[in-house]
């Protein structure tokens, strides 16, 4: 009975996702509704979030940041939607990327790199983007979802266009079978590990706070540069505007935290300029050193 609910709930995304982007944009104010005053979505989460984020902003500024993040939330929601069947015209029209000439560059010196990302914007999209304009194998390190039907539709949707899927336990074996065979690995770095004995500590908005270790091990282990993607959303929504960062080279590099944390001050900085285009509704804080304990 399960499989075939799978099912349905599928067919009706799909059949959904085939209406134009502006025609779905229209449903964002309900699904707003929906997820921030029926269900109120992690409403507590984000509340808290924010005051540990931005502890010198007033109430009102705090308030709005919600406002605009549930705002931006519910037409990630309907992005999301509409990715299932988008093309790869209509992606090359809505995402942008300067510095792209950083993995062309990359691709002529036959290089490996890892390219780190946050959770701004439909980080997704800017994944399925990335085959499109660069000429390398790109690979996404992902976690599989618990249910298989909808694993393996994200799975198809992500590789549509030329990209990799690895789950997380098989980054190792990838690269160790890969080493002659140019590659580019995007990790979505800001996660926070569920042990935080495993991760690597990094200031980030003054909380002391425990970040996956991957990054800056596989960068050191296997001796790859590290790429900052940014993403921001454009003025217009449904666009996105990226930029390219080579951020540090791994050769003589001790395992000090420092890769970790130029990642982490690099986002920070472009969180703050566009703060409602992160996710503040992810525990971001589960694990903190001397957090200043907060409610909102």
């Amino acid at each position: 009975m399960k499989y075939i609910f799978n099912k349905i709930g599928i067919f009706i995304l799909l059949s959904f996702s085939y209406l134009p982007l502006s025609f779905l944009f229209l449903f964002a104010p309900f699904v707003k509704f929906l997820i921030y005053k029926v269900f109120k979505y992690r409403v507590k989460l984000v509340k808290t979030n924010l005051l540990r984020a931005f502890p010198n902003k007033s109430d009102s500024e705090r308030f709005q940041i919600e406002k605009d993040y549930y705002q931006y939330l519910s037409e990630l929601i309907l992005e999301a939607v509409k990715g299932f069947t988008i093309s790869a015209k209509e992606l090359n029209k809505r995402i942008k990327t300067q510095n792209s000439d950083i993995y062309d560059n990359i691709f002529k010196n036959k290089e490996s790199a890892i390219v780190a990302m946050g959770h701004n914007g439909n980080w997704e999209w800017i994944c399925r983007h990335a085959p499109l304009y660069i000429k390398t194998q790109i690979c996404v390190a992902y976690k599989p979802l618990t249910n298989p039907q909808f694993d393996e539709l994200m799975n198809k949707v992500r590789c549509e266009f030329g990209i990799k899927v690895i789950p997380m336990a098989g980054i190792g074996r990838y690269i160790i079978e890969n080493k002659n065979n140019p590659f580019l690995l995007i990790l979505t770095a800001d996660q926070s590990p569920s042990n935080p004995n495993t991760g690597i500590w990094a200031n980030f908005f003054d909380i002391q706070t425990s970040f996956l270790s991957g990054l800056e091990k596989l960068s050191l282990k296997y001796q790859l540069p590290v790429i900052f993607h940014e993403v921001k959303q454009a003025s217009n929504k449904g666009f996105y505007e990226c930029k390219v960062h080579r951020l540090l080279e791994p050769r003589n590099h001790p395992l000090d935290g420092s890769i970790t944390q130029t990642y982490a001050d690099l986002l920070q900085q472009k969180i703050i300029e566009q703060p409602h285009s992160w996710l503040w509704s992810h525990k971001r804080w589960k694990h903190a050193k001397k957090a200043q304990e907060v409610s909102p």
